[in-house]
Formats: structure tokens, C-alpha cells, sequence
């Protein structure tokens, strides 16, 4: 996880850390300030001292600058991520070069490789306080490392071995961007056109299982691709109209995990998403916490249960509980960030 080993310092370091992880705050600052005295610019002392004025609570003024490391208009989660961070900074920078710093920052990033971190490491030297917004990581190969110069980490793909890291918080992938519309009022059951749809690729994971069980009930609409954001995908338009006009959403995971935007995009057009869980791992509720979608281990499970609900009439009532859900939960997450953002500043 990036955590400095003790073993490979100097003793007069070992013996300042040793102080800092007791709590002797001051006392592991005024070793840190005398070992850079004599080495100036010794990262380790530099961190360790960095660490010691958190702790202490020496605050940055100012509210916190947003910044882009890439385009924002070319990142999915651009208006999913200003919903949640609204009110958390006062201005938004696209650099892009890995060079602009403030005293309080609000980093989006992705792709975090370990040639990255000088960037990182000077930002913290600095004493900027960082909240990295940690995106598209979905295999967790990237460079967590980096977190260490972090004061908070805010990133997407729920991870259980970093979840017991205090200074990582997660947040769902949300919906692509252009895809919410506000003020509409969803169809109701009776109102939409398809039982059921899935437009994407089917050659990841569960997704031929799935399209094998839903194309046993009738009313269903496919639209298969060849791959993720090709050519022959949907547009952004063409999709929400689609699932505008469909009930069920079949939510199969992506190439390495279960969730995917389609899950958000499901619930924010109002349909009925069934998302999957591992025999001993319910990733949906370890993310959201109590929900009302429909969760199977296995795609055979899906088919017969929306015929149950169909034949019992239940499909209008679980939908309507699903999009009231969602309406609220949205509001929780971003309080959740915000707070995440306010306690990681200090």
C-alpha cells in the first residue's frame, strides 16, 4: 500500500515516526526539523513533518480548488462528479500537466501511476491539503501508493482491502455525462414499450449467461455492440430514450467488476435495474447500503423472477420504489462526499 517500511530508515528517523505513531506530535516535529537541518530536503523528514502540522491542525485558508488532470469533457463522470462535490471547492482548473498546486485541492485524476507521484509527493511537501478523486481503476492496478501523500481519496470500484484504509471513501460510478434530465417525470410500467433491454457489449463476464436467461421473456430489445464506446454504440440520446421506454434493466458486471455506469443510468430513467452479487459478497449493499433492486448470484435466477413480479403485478410498485430511492440517495451521497472532503481538509 505504499507505507514507508522503518526497517530501511535511519535510526534518528525511526525514532521520530516512533514518537509521531505514539502521539508526541511536537516532539517527532522537532526531530524531523533537525534531521532536514542537516539534510536538507530528506523526503522522509520532509513527510514525517508534513504529517506532524496535520495533526496538528494547521489549516489551509481558503476554500479548495477543483482540478482536472484531463479534460472534463472528455470524462463520463464530469456532471455525476460536480453533483456530488457541490459546495466542496470555489473554482474549477484544468491542468492536465500535473504541475498546478493550492493550498487546499481537489485533484481528479485517473490512470495513477507510480511516475505520477512526484507530483503528489510535491503538493503535500508543500503542505497542500489533497483530496485525490480517484477515477477508472476497475482492475485496481493502479498505483495506490500514491495515497500516502493523500489526506483524503475519493475513488469509484468499491475495494474491501482498501476500505480499511481511513483515508479512502468510495463513490458509485454515477451515470454518464448528458445522460440526466431534470424535472421529468418517468413512464410509469404501463407507459414503457420494453419488458426489458440491454445495449452494450456481450462478451464480458455473466453478459452471454444473461442475454441466454432475459431472451426466454417475451417484449425484450437488444442492441449489441462491439465493444465499449465503438462506433456502433448507442448515443448518449438514443440510450436514455430507450431505457425511457423499458422497465427491466439487466445490469451484468463489467470486464473485472460488477458495477457499471448502466446501473445508475437505470435507476435515473426510472427503470428497474437487477444487478448481480458474489455468493459471499453483496457488492451493491457494501456500496449503498440498503437498497431495492433486484440482486441475483446467477442470471438463470433474473428470467423468473420478473415473470413472478409480472404475473403479480408488482413490476409499477418496484419500479416506483426503486426510482423514489435513487432520488434520495443522491442527495446522501453528496452530503457524504462533502463531509468526506471537509473532515479530509482538516
Amino acid at each position: 500500500m505504499g507505507q514507508l517500511k522503518r526497517s530501511d530508515l535511519p535510526a534518528e528517523l525511526r525514532s521520530a515516526f516512533s514518537r509521531f505513531e505514539s502521539g508526541l506530535y511536537e516532539q517527532a516535529g522537532v526531530q524531523a526539523l533537525g534531521i532536514l537541518q542537516n539534510a536538507p530536503g530528506d523526503p522522509d523528514a520532509l513527510y514525517l513533518l508534513r504529517l506532524v502540522e496535520r495533526r496538528l491542525g494547521r489549516k489551509p485558508t481558503g476554500p479548495a480548488k477543483l482540478i482536472w488532470q484531463f479534460d472534463p469533457k472528455d470524462c463520463w463522470e464530469c456532471e455525476w462528479l460536480r453533483l456530488l462535490l457541490a459546495g466542496t471547492y470555489d473554482e474549477e482548473i484544468v491542468d492536465n500537466k500535473w504541475s498546478q498546486i493550492a493550498p487546499a485541492m481537489i485533484v481528479v485524476d485517473n490512470r495513477v501511476v507510480p511516475e505520477k507521484a512526484i507530483y503528489y509527493r510535491h503538493a503535500f511537501e508543500t503542505g497542500a491539503r489533497i483530496v485525490l478523486v480517484h477515477l477508472s481503476d476497475e482492475a485496481f492496478k493502479d498505483d495506490s501508493g500514491i495515497y500516502k501523500y493523500c489526506d483524503g481519496v475519493l475513488r469509484n470500484y468499491h475495494s474491501e482491502l482498501l476500505a480499511d484504509i481511513a483515508r479512502v471513501d468510495f463513490i458509485p460510478l454515477g451515470y454518464k455525462a448528458g445522460f440526466a434530465r431534470s424535472g421529468v417525470t418517468p413512464k410509469s410500467a404501463a407507459q414503457r414499450q420494453y419488458l426489458w433491454s440491454f445495449a452494450g457489449d456481450a462478451k464480458k463476464i455473466s453478459r452471454g449467461e444473461m442475454l441466454a436467461a432475459m431472451n426466454s421473456l417475451e417484449g425484450g430489445f437488444t442492441h449489441l455492440t462491439e465493444g465499449f464506446g465503438t462506433t456502433d454504440a448507442l448515443s448518449t440520446e438514443a440510450y436514455r430514450a430507450l431505457l425511457d421506454d423499458t422497465l427491466v434493466v439487466p445490469c451484468p458486471g463489467g470486464w473485472s467488476n460488477l458495477e457499471t455506469f448502466r446501473v445508475y443510468e437505470a435507476l435515473e430513467a426510472g427503470c428497474i435495474p437487477i444487478v448481480e452479487q458474489r455468493p459471499a459478497f453483496d457488492y451493491f449493499t457494501r456500496l449503498l447500503g440498503p437498497h431495492p433492486m433486484p440482486t441475483i448470484t446467477a442470471w438463470s435466477e433474473a428470467a423468473a423472477l420478473v415473470a413472478q413480479l409480472k404475473s403479480s403485478d408488482s413490476l409499477e410498485a418496484l419500479r416506483a420504489a426503486c426510482f423514489a430511492w435513487w432520488q434520495n440517495k443522491k442527495p446522501a451521497l453528496a452530503q457524504r462526499a462533502a463531509a468526506f472532503v471537509k473532515k479530509s481538509m482538516g
